[in-house]
């Protein structure tokens, strides 16, 4: 996801020091040689520190699992990350101060400041992530060093709109806002699919993010001819619950299908107005998938308390796939990582991944989940049979 505003933020993350390392964690004696560095130049105090502090604290267990096991390559890791507040100033400031200091790979924030500091790390040569990021135009816009390991929004919003259409959900009414990419996109790509598939969009309407107020929307909807099957938005938290308790007060009943940015703990505060809510995500525990079991003890036991977000898997992952793939390549070079990742396949705690060296973007399954008994709870992990082409593929 790419967003402009804040959703949410975990108390204490803002207080956290610009510059954290995780090379400390290394016992004495474990990993010998100079460390290899990944670097982390991201968003921790500010709009998307939601997204990207997750991340960090996903990244941090790996890094100290890893360098107990013995590092990579019998080297220890070095997680450098350092706050760039969400500004383009100080983010490429702190691009530019890992790069001196040798960072071979780099995860992306999942701010606005993403692609100069893009650009920034492949003039360098150094490989980098799109973070949180989930558009999938983003790596398509820099160069062959840019790579999109998570989920992508035209294969979430396919999943969402198949998935409607198995449940014999032939009618939508489409939300969306065109403040930002990802509001703006991933109903394209939803549409893409749902009417491929036979589906009819019967109307659909304009919100702002942050607005705060949904009444116009929801009185929109409840004053429709006919109800649709379901409402399709990709409205973020908080502004998820706030339309969620107006459209329910206008008596309106409809399914309402979500993606990524309302998958939070805090979309429950809607109490009662939240059952039944559909989302895709990237990943969410369930009964069947001991790997996510594992990793959440793991995570409390090294953090002290359990993820807020399963976004913290994806950065536990990322690690993981930059270590597998350096052992694999023998070199831990960023030269070595680029030709690694180009047919890179891994299974992490957030899923299977296969790297299209076309696209630089990740085939990977999506996560559906629903808030049930005020809940959120794992539905299903899918792949979509038709995927929305991306503009300039």
């Amino acid at each position: 996801m790419r967003k402009t505003r804040s959703v949410a933020v975990a108390a204490g993350l803002a207080s956290l020091a610009l510059v954290v390392t995780a090379c400390s964690s290394t016992p004495a004696g474990e990993g010998e040689g100079d460390p290899i560095i990944i670097g982390h130049a991201a968003d921790f105090s500010g709009d998307y520190s939601f997204y990207d502090s997750p991340m960090r604290a996903g990244a941090e267990l790996a890094i100290d699992e890893i360098n107990k096991a013995g590092g990579v390559l019998g080297r220890p890791l070095e997680y450098r990350a350092i706050d760039g507040r969400d500004d383009q100033a100080e983010t490429l400031r702190a691009t530019e101060e890992l790069l001196d200091a040798g960072a071979v790979y780099l995860i992306g924030t999942t701010g606005s400041p993403w692609a100069a500091q893009a650009t920034l790390s492949c003039e360098a040569g150094v490989p980098i992530s799109t973070g949180d990021g989930t558009s999938p135009d983003l790596v398509g816009q820099i160069g062959e060093c840019a790579h999109h390991v998570i989920m992508s929004d035209n294969v979430q919003a396919a999943v969402a709109a198949e998935y409607a259409l198995e449940q014999g959900w032939t009618t939508a009414f489409v939300m969306r806002s065109s403040d930002d990419p990802y509001t703006d996109g991933v109903p394209n790509y939803f549409t893409d699919t749902f009417t491929q598939g036979g589906g009819t969009i019967v109307g659909e309407t304009e919100f702002r993010i942050g607005a705060g107020d949904y009444n116009v929307q929801a009185t929109e909807i409840a004053n429709l001819p006919e109800q649709p099957d379901f409402i399709f938005t990709p409205i973020f938290v908080s502004d998820t619950q706030v339309f969620l308790r107006q459209l329910r007060a206008q008596g309106v009943t409809t399914q309402v299908v979500g993606a990524d940015g309302a998958v939070d703990a805090s979309v429950l505060d809607a109490g009662d107005a939240a059952e039944g809510l559909i989302a895709t995500f990237h990943a969410w525990p369930n009964d069947g998938d001991a790997r996510i079991a594992k990793f959440i003890d793991d995570y409390t036991a090294f953090h002290g308390s359990a993820p807020e977000s399963m976004v913290a898997g994806l950065g536990y992952d990322e690690i993981y796939l930059i270590a597998q793939i350096i052992e694999a390549q023998g070199e831990a070079s960023a030269e070595a990582i680029i030709r690694g990742l180009a047919d890179a396949q891994f299974t992490g705690v957030t899923g299977s991944l296969t790297m299209d060296p076309t696209t630089r973007r990740a085939n990977k399954e999506i996560t559906l989940v629903k808030i049930e008994n005020g809940e959120i709870v794992y539905l299903d992990s899918l792949s979509p049979k038709h995927v929305p082409a991306v503009p300039g593929d």
